[in-house]
């Protein structure tokens, strides 16, 4: 195994260093922003390639020894996303050609990356504009135009409420927030409850699960005095089946959940106790638009057995990269129902639109 460091100013420059030095058996080990010793920024990629006894490319493993498939559906997907990242960029060479070759898609390019995108999903979703905009030298405009239409395919929407109905004895839909610490679970619950209950006049409960921090089920408790809301509190699935019952006539049951560390395993496992076999529940997963893109891939991967219905974005407005939430959406595939851009209740959160994710690549005014 031959593994060696590659120091180039550009992307496309340190995977032609790859080609030339390791070949297009080369296998991407990582990549990052580096400076160099004037303190001008640079790519740095590592890479591995095995070699024969003849010196030749050999198709190994990855540690020259036979491997054993993973088990682990986290692990196979991390060495999937590895390969496609690979064969994305080692294949690219002409595509990496004509996006640095032209002022305004090396632009673009860069922008997305500075709004937030990384490389690979940078990359793939320009090399899909170019492809939708005529033959030549397409304007600026071609490339804003052919973008919006990626983004408008490629991005799910989805009204979680838009079906929600009324009548009497209706057994209630629990929709449940889910998400990691600190990432405003309770608030985006608050939000949601005071916009159905104000604007849509749709009769509505909540139910904590979360009696665990200290003060939450009094913020929580708070909240439901001033929209005059039932609550409920239960740890159990039993307990949170009684809580169910007696709010039946209540079309729509938010219930928040615990922020517990999502790297231990036994937090999903527990939560996968409580909805096990329980009917009509729509699971948000909410995230911080704060985090780092490596943390919001894996708290996905990890929250992904409870099925979540959609993803919901808070702390858009503490960010200066936005764009950061399309990494894992366009990743996973998961829709887009609700984006919170500030801590007011209920007015700073918002349905997600296309217009509002292309305006966090262009704000206004720029």
């Amino acid at each position: 195994m031959q593994v060696k460091t590659f120091v180039a100013p550009t992307m496309p420059q340190a995977l032609e260093m790859v080609r030339r030095e390791l070949g297009p058996d080369a296998i991407l080990l990582g990549n990052r922003k580096v400076k160099d010793p004037d303190g001008t920024m640079c790519v740095e990629i590592t890479a591995a390639v095995d070699r024969g006894a003849s010196g030749a490319f050999e198709n190994k493993p990855f540690h020259g020894e036979p491997v054993p498939p993973t088990q682990d559906p986290i692990v196979q997907e991390q060495l999937e996303d590895i390969r496609g990242m690979l064969s994305l960029l080692l294949s690219a060479k002409d595509a990496f050609a004509r996006l640095h070759g032209q002022e305004a898609v090396s632009e673009l390019f860069q922008h997305l990356l500075l709004r937030g995108l990384n490389e690979k999903t940078a990359f793939g979703l320009l090399q899909n504009t170019l492809s939708a905009c005529p033959d030549g030298v397409p304007t600026k405009s071609q490339l804003l135009d052919a973008l919006n239409r990626q983004l408008t395919d490629k991005v799910g929407l989805v009204d979680p409420f838009a079906e929600v109905r009324e009548g009497e004895g209706v057994a209630p839909r629990l929709f449940v927030f889910l998400g990691p610490t600190g990432v405003g679970k309770t608030t985006t619950l608050a939000k949601i409850a005071a916009y159905l209950k104000l604007k849509r006049k749709v009769p509505i409960g909540i139910i904590s699960l979360d009696t665990y921090r200290i003060g939450a089920l009094d913020q929580l408790r708070t909240y439901a005095d001033i929209l005059n809301v039932p609550l409920k509190v239960a740890q159990t699935r039993l307990e949170l089946a009684s809580a169910r019952e007696a709010l039946r006539g209540h079309p729509v049951v938010l219930v928040d959940t615990t922020g517990r560390n999502y790297l231990n395993g036994n937090t999903i496992g527990d939560l996968q106790d409580v909805f096990r076999d329980v009917d009509g529940v729509c699971h948000f997963l909410v995230l911080s638009a704060t985090a780092k893109d490596e943390d919001l891939r894996h708290v996905i991967q990890r929250f992904r057995p409870l099925g979540p219905h959609s993803l919901i974005f808070t702390k858009i407005d503490e960010t200066l990269t936005p764009g950061t939430i399309l990494n894992p959406v366009l990743r996973f595939a998961y829709p887009l129902s609700y984006l919170g851009v500030g801590q007011r209740v209920p007015e700073d959160l918002v349905r997600a639109t296309h217009k509002r994710i292309l305006g966090f690549f262009f704000p206004r005014g720029r």
